[in-house]
């Protein structure tokens, strides 16, 4: 019995040397792994610290975001119909609201001194947004992300409400304060802002392009218009989130302790839950399920994965263009990093969207220069070469935007993401949602005069 005991404590210390070993030589090549990852990233010249992107605390007094702040209240507490004007002017309420009711709302004098609060802010030197960094894995989805984007959908329906009141002039002050909303966000770090500057930037070319079909804008205007069109096409700005995001929220999150890991993941589990599985059983499914991930040399081999799937997400927003059935693949991590999968939130789509909007900036800035040169010259050029305009490319390409003159007007477009030239086919409002049907075919474009624009922005 006791050499027995002897051989069975002799095999258990192998059993546990062994098992130590193999832990160490896991933790060994995790923390390998991380230091090469962030090595790396030091080599792009990424920032390695929050510290690098945020800036100092900006006084009040200089703050845009207060001014904002103060627009959206002063709609929130005004009172129309059952609801608050703000609550009338945004969401589903607005889009199911009739045209008469919209008018109504969108002509209050409330929304012209909310909107002048919006042109205030945008006069001062810097914009901070508030925001809560890093508490929670979905730290962007915040409300001050939906009142900015409410911010741009109400400036763009009080532009056409003021042509239809006969003020074009006020309309064509209303896209610069758009413009330049969209411009005193450019430095936010959080990146969800980010694409709410691409949609007031969008929103405002959709409206141009509407104006310009009935209310040509003055040299003045134009000129304002180009000068902050071009502050827009700035990728550095979109690598920047991408930074953020792994600097405010990823690493924020790979570097809790186990216990607010535990909690965090709890909290998710519950917000996500299938109300049908029993309290009980959640529990303990969520117990053994981080106990899998809070191994050690699992998280830190996790937090490595990461650091390199947002290096890649850089190196895909600063290349060119990549086919949308490349993108998934690139940008999905293994099944072994549970945690990178869950803090991947941004759609591998971005740089798509991305490029949509700058190729319909840059198809205003060719429209605009193209009237302006028709009204010097009594006559369109050959070629947007004669324009003088630099950076008239396609995002999708990095070719020359297409142009052709037709009749007293002109047709400019990008191919868009499918890289194909359509000759000018524009996307159909509305697409048979069959999947049996090919998708139509499109280009993005900017057709002048085009009698749809008369009716309203797009």
């Amino acid at each position: 019995m006791h050499r027995r005991s002897k051989r069975i404590l002799t095999g258990l210390g192998i059993v546990l040397v062994a098992l130590a070993l193999a832990y160490a030589i896991l933790l060994l090549r995790a923390t390998a792994q991380l230091r090469q990852a962030c090595v790396a990233l030091a080599t792009d010249g990424r920032p390695l610290r929050s510290a690098e992107i945020l800036g100092p605390k900006v006084a009040d007094a200089n703050n845009a975001a207060v001014l904002y702040r103060s627009a959206i209240l002063l709609l929130k507490g005004e009172p129309a119909g059952d609801k608050s004007l703000y609550e009338q002017l945004t969401g589903r309420t607005w889009e199911r609201l009739g045209e008469d009711q919209r008018k109504q709302f969108i002509g209050q004098e409330a929304v012209a001194n909310a909107l002048a609060l919006v042109e205030q802010g945008t006069r001062r030197p810097a914009c901070q947004l508030e925001h809560d960094y890093g508490d929670s894995l979905h730290a962007y989805q915040a409300p001050v992300i939906e009142n900015m984007r409410n911010i741009v959908g109400i400036m763009g329906a009080r532009c056409r409400w003021e042509v239809q009141a006969g003020r074009p002039a006020r309309a064509w002050d209303l896209v610069l304060t758009l413009l330049r909303f969209g411009d005193s966000l450019r430095f936010d770090p959080i990146y969800d802002t980010q694409f709410v500057r691409l949609r007031a930037i969008r929103g405002a070319c959709r409206t141009i392009q509407w104006l310009c079909e009935t209310a040509p804008p003055d040299p003045e205007h134009v000129q304002a218009i180009e000068d902050l069109l071009k502050r827009q096409d700035d990728i550095s700005l979109m690598v920047r989130a991408v930074d953020a995001e792994r600097l405010f929220i990823g690493e924020w999150f790979f570097r809790q302790p186990k216990e607010e890991l535990d909690k965090i993941l709890w909290k998710e589990k519950e917000q996500d839950r299938n109300k049908i599985a029993p309290p009980g059983v959640l529990k303990f499914n969520h117990r053994l399920s981080f106990l899998v991930l809070a191994f050690q040399p699992r998280l830190i081999a996790d937090h490595a994965a990461y650091l390199q799937l947002m290096r890649k997400r850089v190196q895909l927003f600063q290349g060119p263009y990549r086919d949308r059935k490349e993108l998934p693949e690139l940008l999905r991590p293994s099944l072994w990093n549970i945690l990178t999968d869950k803090l991947n939130i941004a759609n591998s789509l971005d740089k798509e969207f991305y490029c949509g909007d700058m190729a319909t900036l840059r198809l205003t800035r060719a429209g605009l220069a193209l009237l302006q040169y028709k009204q010097a010259h009594g006559v369109l050029p050959p070629t947007l070469d004669a324009l003088g305009v630099a950076g008239l490319v396609d995002p999708f390409t990095e070719e020359p935007l297409h142009y052709r003159p037709e009749g007293e007007g002109f047709l400019v477009y990008s191919v868009g993401p499918d890289r194909k030239d359509n000759g000018g086919t524009p996307r159909p409002e509305y697409q048979d949602a069959d999947p049996r049907r090919k998708p139509v075919d499109y280009d993005i474009v900017w057709r002048f005069p085009n009698p749809e624009n008369r009716d309203k922005p797009k």
